[in-house]
């Protein structure tokens, strides 16, 4: 029986002699593989820290490209913002000045329609015209307080119904009168002259 690479209880005798001395080199030193095994273990520690040191390096890595994703999505998202407003003010400009071109066409339409039941009496009109006129022009007066029209006729200069009555029953139906007509700054008609040709 053999311990430790040795024939223990038995005689040397019976031991082959190519088997009775033992090569301590393949026992090898306990001192040695105390050495290896420290080694080994070492080396073991050291994969340990070096994976765990990967892990950690990773882990760094990936806050840093999540912070700097967060960063250009913000940065894209604040952008996207900056471009609606920027949109939204454009279309505030266009809203704004199409309003002010409907506005325009609106008190456009309305100066003309004012306009237009007088203009076709300007010119050289026989009396009975100018009678037609100048009931317009009372009219006008009685439901367009803010675009009140003055008559001219001869010294007469007034804006009052019972003057432009007098005026209107002076005139002969069958003569031609020229009538005039004056605008203020808006374009809405303000003044009627009459003159005898």
């Amino acid at each position: 029986m053999k311990k430790n690479g040795e024939f223990v209880g038995v005689d040397e005798k019976f031991i082959p002699e190519d088997e009775k001395y033992v090569d301590e080199s393949l026992l090898g030193n306990k001192e040695e593989t105390k050495e290896k095994v420290k080694k080994v273990a070492k080396g073991i520690g050291i994969g340990y820290l070096c994976f765990i040191g990967f892990i950690v390096i990773l882990t760094i890595g990936i806050m840093i490209f999540g912070f700097t994703m967060f960063n250009k999505t913000m940065n894209i998202f604040t952008e996207t913002k900056d471009q609606i407003l920027d949109t939204d003010d454009k279309i505030n400009s266009i809203k704004d000045s199409y309003n002010g071109q409907v506005s325009d066409m609106e008190e456009k339409s309305n100066i003309s329609s004012f306009n237009n039941t007088l203009e076709m009496y300007s010119g050289t009109k026989y009396g009975s015209f100018v009678i037609s006129l100048l009931d317009q022009v009372v009219t006008s007066n009685k439901t367009n307080s803010e675009h009140i029209i003055t008559v001219v006729y001869k010294e007469t200069t007034t804006t009052s119904e019972d003057d432009i009555a007098e005026i209107k029953h002076g005139l002969d139906k069958f003569v031609e009168y020229e009538v005039s007509l004056d605008y203020d700054a808006n374009g809405y008609i303000n003044k009627v002259t009459v003159k005898d040709i």
